[in-house]
């Protein structure tokens, strides 16, 4: 679900036309929860992505400007029009279109490229004025969301973490899973999505793609979450045991934003965390 408002090309190129650009077809994404992505085609077949931010006011948009500004040496999407885009009063900006195709299958070449862009991430040094969301009072406000036999579900698994270190160390993408990266011939091409990259704890976000990348439907890959901690450790050395507790709070975390918004998949990472919790 890439879509969330439904747009036609003649509303996104009355948006555009300031620019003097023009749009020729529009193809709906798939991919996504939070925001509405659209595929865009010029006359020449240049592509470009409309993405309509449902969620982030215009002091938060332009965080997100700033941040993708500082990154500009990193393989990430480059904010094409200088205008402000607004439609019913929500952000909304033209990128570049990243070549490539989402990794199917995880290997160890992945790992290796998306944990090196990770690393180059996490040494920009920026503390971007964006909202962090990935801590325990943003969790425990959702968990305020959900029904009470469900909140009892997340409640008892989250005893073990309350006491978790989530300070802010670093600039993190916070949602890298692998439908935010492209591969092309084997290369990583690009990593999109900065919608909730903030100045936020770094092993979370580590976390984050290791709960995400390194399971193969619910078996969980040790040859790729090795290489993900050696691949690493050129910033931080990290044992199996100090990585657990951020493992399983983003397991947690992501089982409950979308139990939140009503999606079934939270089970899948409510899962993980009762796999992971046996097993490291």
């Amino acid at each position: 679900m890439g879509v969330l408002t439904k747009l036609s090309l003649k509303q996104i190129n009355e948006l555009t036309k300031i620019d003097n650009i023009e749009f020729f077809c529009l193809k709906e994404t798939l991919n996504g929860i939070s925001d509405t992505t659209y595929e865009l085609k010029t006359k020449e077949n240049k592509k470009y992505i409309f993405k309509l931010f449902e969620n982030l006011d215009c002091k938060e948009f332009e965080e997100q400007v700033f941040i993708l500004k500082h990154l500009r040496t990193l393989e990430v999407p480059k904010v094409v029009l200088n205008s402000r885009l607004f439609y019913k009063s929500k952000p909304a900006c033209i990128f570049s279109f990243i070549e490539g195709e989402i990794a199917k299958t995880i290997e160890i070449t992945h790992i290796e490229q998306i944990i090196t862009f990770l690393l180059k991430l996490h040494n920009i040094k920026i503390k971007p004025k964006s909202k962090n969301i990935y801590t325990k009072e943003y969790f425990l406000k959702m968990l305020k969301l959900v029904d009470k036999s469900l909140k009892e579900e997340f409640e008892k698994r989250y005893k073990v973490l309350k006491d978790i270190d989530l300070e802010p160390n670093g600039l993190i993408h916070g949602d890298l899973f692998p439908d935010n990266s492209k591969f092309k011939a084997g290369q990583l091409s690009g990593v999109y999505d900065f919608t909730q990259s903030c100045y936020g704890n770094i092993y979370f976000d580590l976390a984050v793609v290791i709960v995400s990348w390194c399971f193969k439907k619910f078996e969980f890959d040790f040859k790729l979450f090795y290489q993900t901690l050696q691949t690493y450790s050129v910033k931080q050395k990290l044992t199996e045991k100090e990585i657990k507790s951020y493992l399983l709070f983003a397991s947690l975390y992501y089982s409950l934003q979308r139990a939140v918004k009503n999606n079934s998949d939270y089970k899948e990472y409510l899962r993980k965390f009762d796999i992971l919790e046996k097993i490291i």
